[in-house]
């Protein structure tokens, strides 16, 4: 039985599932497996997530973050600059809270950038529900956002409850915004979305700093703008496709009530 386990147990060490321990050991964790790179910048899971303790694959690569979007603890990197840009271009903040500033009428990015997969925050991205809008963005751009989202965000930032609501209320008749813009914007407010159209822009957060200034000569909106601009908008932009929109006082005042801007000047 000797010579037998013996032989055993050299077969083992040579091609088996126990192996001789080499000359150089093996790095614990992620750098078992994969090539260091930035290492002055951070450990392996502060930039990819995961767990390095573990074992097995599924639970080492928890929410692991790859590509673009692991690149957010690099400063001065071109995704962390190039999602900050789209962020501010697309206005994110006019329903969502990023680095704590930003209109509270959706998800706060500060925390959910943290606890999802990276997979159900690029199609969030580019397959959002309902009342946002479709931005076309492709992978590497989502990416990019994602990078800046966890640059500004915090696992662990409290947060006030709120509730938002995705889902149409039913109302018993049609809101003055319904019958008068909805056929053509939709914007998202308290009790959630109002109006169906895709055509014009979307109104969500219109009388808010985080707006873009897109209201004539590239100002603010504000009740007033809003009006004259509804009375006549080839005034101020001649190559403009909107129509004027005869509203009386009374729908004037609901619609910039609905919208938010009813103490503006």
């Amino acid at each position: 039985m000797a010579p037998r386990a013996a032989v055993l147990i050299a077969a083992l060490l040579v091609g088996g599932c126990l192996k001789a321990p080499s000359g150089v050991a093996r790095d614990a964790g992620c750098r078992s497996c994969h090539e260091a790179h930035y290492l002055r910048e951070a450990a392996c899971q502060d930039c990819h997530r995961g767990n390095p303790g573990a074992e097995r694959k599924d639970l080492a690569h928890d929410r692991l973050l790859f590509g673009r979007a692991a690149e957010h603890r690099l400063p001065d990197g071109l995704a962390l600059r190039e999602g900050q840009r789209l962020v501010e271009t697309l206005a994110c903040r006019r329903c969502h809270t990023i680095g704590a500033k930003g209109n509270r009428l959706a998800t706060d990015l500060d925390r959910v950038v943290w606890k999802r997969e990276q997979a159900k925050l690029v199609s969030s991205i580019r397959e959002p529900v309902e009342n946002m809008p479709r931005f076309g963005l492709d992978e590497r751009q989502a990416e990019a956002i994602i990078a800046f989202l966890l640059s500004s965000g915090s696992p662990g930032r409290s947060q006030d409850r709120y509730r938002v609501r995705f889902t149409r209320g039913v109302s018993a008749s049609p809101t003055a915004f319904e019958k008068q813009c909805g056929a053509c914007h939709r914007f998202l407010g308290r009790a959630g979305p109002v109006g169906t159209g895709s055509v014009g822009p979307n109104l969500s957060g219109l009388f808010t700093p985080f707006y873009p200034p897109t209201a004539p000569g590239r100002r603010a909106w504000t009740s007033k703008s809003l009006a004259d601009w509804l009375r006549n908008p080839r005034a101020s932009r001649p190559v403009t496709t909107m129509p004027p929109v005869a509203l009386s006082e009374d729908e004037l005042r609901q619609v910039t009530a609905e919208l938010g801007g009813i103490d503006q000047g």
